[in-house]
């Protein structure tokens, strides 16, 4: 088959979308089929509506003799792909790559909600925001949506007006387990982008807390290539990430290929699952956070948790990602 890989960002890009779109594509083109990766890219300096209209035009050539477009964002590439599709006739399927309408709205107002209690909470939204999520509902009723957990596909039924029977889970790949090597100073690992939805006030003032009862530890934070970035977790002490809610984390699912402790939000799309192998906090709760630091730099507490982490054990390849959807295709 043809397939077309409609994405908002791609290495050298840093982040999980991109790393997503990369082994997506080497895996499908790995079982056989043809695959163009089109990225909206450098198209962002342009205002919405000229960057989709343009984005519109680079990705309809395209689909000539394609069988499916897979989109791997809401915001950026989805309507435009969308129409493209409607208009070629080719199979359009969705897989949610985040919340824009809620990302937004933590950064224009700084009100740090939750995801489950975003839209339950009828917030006042911009004209910006509510005109990407009327075109958001329009485009997901009308295609194949995946979700990557079963958090945001919950907290999107009503709002949307999707049905369940409907909506598919397609879970992130998760690589081979990784050698680790053993810290030798205090260093959580912290390298996310910065907005609003990663919580930077209350990570870094939780760990100021916790720092006056633990001088040796050490926060590292910025952003990194993820080459670096798996480089640096081999041989670092711990990973922090209590966002205001983490649908679906490579970045977590990363430090346990190395069985290293995590410390994460209690909101997380992964909360269940992941909770027997690390800290669950309320992101929002500052001295929560530094409770959860603070028995980390504890060395027996540290040792507690470098067991716990030990235990998980879960794999999951591209490949088996890439069978996912195109059963989608082929239903």
């Amino acid at each position: 088959m043809k397939i077309v890989i409609a994405t908002g960002i791609y290495p050298p890009d840093i982040g999980g979308p991109a790393y997503y779109a990369k082994g997506l594509e080497d895996a499908l083109r790995a079982l056989g089929h043809e695959v163009k990766t089109v990225v909206y890219g450098d198209l962002r300096k342009w205002p919405m509506g000229v960057s989709h209209l343009m984005y519109f035009f680079r990705i309809w050539p395209h689909l000539r003799g394609a069988d499916a477009v897979i989109a791997l964002d809401t915001a950026s590439v989805a309507v435009p792909a969308w129409l493209a599709s409607r208009i070629r006739g080719v199979r359009f399927i969705i897989r949610t790559g985040g919340d824009f309408v809620w990302e937004h709205y933590l950064e224009r107002t700084g009100d740090l909600l939750p995801l489950a209690r975003f839209y339950a909470e009828h917030k006042s939204l911009s004209f910006k925001e509510r005109l990407i999520y009327a075109l958001t509902r329009l485009v997901v009723r009308r295609s194949v949506l995946v979700f990557s957990t079963d958090l945001q596909c919950d907290v999107w039924l009503r709002p949307y007006g999707l049905k369940k029977e409907r909506t598919h889970v397609v879970g992130n790949a998760i690589d081979a387990p990784l050698a680790a090597t053993a810290p030798v100073r205090k260093n959580f690992l912290w390298y996310v982008r910065p907005i609003a939805m990663k919580n930077g006030a209350h990570v870094r003032s939780a760990f100021a807390k916790a720092k006056a009862q633990h001088p040796d530890i050490v926060l590292e934070e910025g952003m990194v290539p993820q080459e670096k970035l798996l480089e640096r977790m081999k041989g670092c002490y711990a990973v922090i990430l209590p966002s205001v809610t983490e649908i679906s984390p490579n970045y977590i699912l990363d430090a346990l290929r190395f069985k290293k402790p995590f410390i994460m939000d209690k909101y997380s799309g992964y909360a269940k699952w992941l909770a027997p192998y690390g800290f669950l906090v309320d992101p929002l709760d500052e001295d929560d956070i530094a409770r959860a630091v603070g028995e980390l730099a504890d060395e027996s507490g540290y040792t507690r948790a470098v067991a716990k982490a030990a235990t998980f054990s879960f794999t999951r390849t591209y490949e088996e990602v890439a069978r996912d959807f195109l059963a989608l295709i082929n239903h």
